[in-house]
């Protein structure tokens, strides 16, 4: 995912972290520190307050952590591939592969995390009960706090929440259509969130905290709830589609050896060009090429300035139209190569994907 950073690998699932994830860290490191903290836990020096917030922000991003490896570890059981996880600071997203999936597999997905989540807070609430440390005690107390809560928010029926995934493969095992079953489960997310955005209104004009958290994180869920919705009629109506039918045949292939001035001086037409012969295969994209100084595109050949194939996921023609989408998006690309037994058979570029979902969007009522 754009604006994240790997940081581990577990299970075979790359684990990456949202820009923003480091922000939220401090300050809510911050905010336990100078002010939750000294409120439940007096007498304390300023260096332990700080060294609780630091342990307690840490043990609840473990916490999320370990939420999101559940839902990916039952997928796994489940036969779904999932290639990673990207952690925001209260939730993260997985790369799932698998453009498909049965009723009965998201249901378990979706309440894995949620059920996760309540048993570490039965874990925190024990420690915390039976521990005789104040400092363990009042860490504990906050975990077990959030990890419950963290559990209730996420059983909320609404998309995209665990619940509402879980309300969703209810709706699909019933309705057997899964862009309905989305748009019920959807609309009951935009409900809620709706619901929060009128409580934190509430909150701020009584005066009561927290109302900006509940606008915001009703705002976000609301957004997304929209943006899911669409996400399903993208992938319904591309998988239809196979890369054979979607890829052009006649696109034009260029010698590695060939010069950058005499090609930019052959007044190219294409976006994207097949660079390929003496044992090289490349893309070359004319975007790329704005980038590079005057002075080198006398010298330069077309071989040193394509990508080559093996840098690359490539597609195969009987690949459906959702996977090139989804190849394309994360390598960042405007065309991608279809490649059979060995041989470019064609290119599928991002517009010729645009146009199907124009095409296939006027078909849905």
């Amino acid at each position: 995912m754009a604006h994240s950073m790997k940081v581990l690998r577990l299970f075979g699932i790359d684990i990456q972290l949202h820009y923003s994830w480091w922000f939220i860290f401090l300050l809510l490191t911050w905010s336990l520190a100078t002010a939750y903290f000294p409120e439940f836990y007096k007498d304390a020096s300023t260096t332990t307050y700080w060294l609780m917030g630091l342990s307690a922000a840490f043990l609840l991003f473990l916490s999320v952590l370990l939420h999101e490896l559940s839902h990916a570890l039952v997928a796994r059981a489940k036969n779904i591939k999932v290639e990673s996880i990207t952690l925001f600071f209260f939730g993260g997203v997985a790369g799932i592969t698998k453009e498909d999936m049965k009723p009965s597999s998201e249901f378990l997905m979706a309440i894995a995390g949620p059920l996760f989540s309540l048993l570490l807070g039965v874990i925190f609430f024990l420690i915390h009960t039976f521990n005789g440390n104040g400092i363990v005690s009042a860490i504990t107390l906050y975990l077990y706090q959030l990890n419950f809560i963290l559990a209730a928010f996420n059983l909320v029926p609404g998309y995209p929440l665990d619940g509402g995934r879980a309300f969703r493969a209810i709706l699909y095992a019933y309705y057997k259509d899964l862009r309905k079953a989305t748009k019920i489960a959807s609309t009951v997310g935009k409900i809620f969130a709706a619901f929060l955005i009128i409580m934190g209104v509430i909150g701020i004009f009584s005066n009561q905290g927290g109302g900006l958290w509940f606008i915001l994180i009703g705002g976000f869920l609301y957004f997304i709830a929209g943006v899911s919705y669409q996400q399903v009629l993208v992938r319904q109506i591309l998988s239809k589609i196979k890369v054979s039918k979607l890829m052009n045949k006649k696109f034009k292939t260029l010698s590695p050896s060939m010069k950058l001035e005499a090609f930019i001086k052959s007044n190219p037409e294409e976006e994207t060009y097949i660079v390929q012969g003496k044992g090289f295969k490349g893309l070359l994209n004319l975007e790329s090429l704005q980038s590079l100084p005057i002075t080198l595109k006398e010298v330069v050949t077309l071989e040193q300035i394509s990508r080559p194939f093996s840098q690359i996921k490539t597609l195969s023609p009987k690949e459906t139209a959702y996977t090139a989408f989804r190849k394309i998006a994360l390598q960042q690309l405007s065309a991608i190569p279809v490649v059979e037994k060995g041989k470019v058979v064609g290119i599928v570029t991002s517009k010729a994907i645009q146009n199907q979902l124009v095409l296939g969007m006027s078909f849905v009522k």
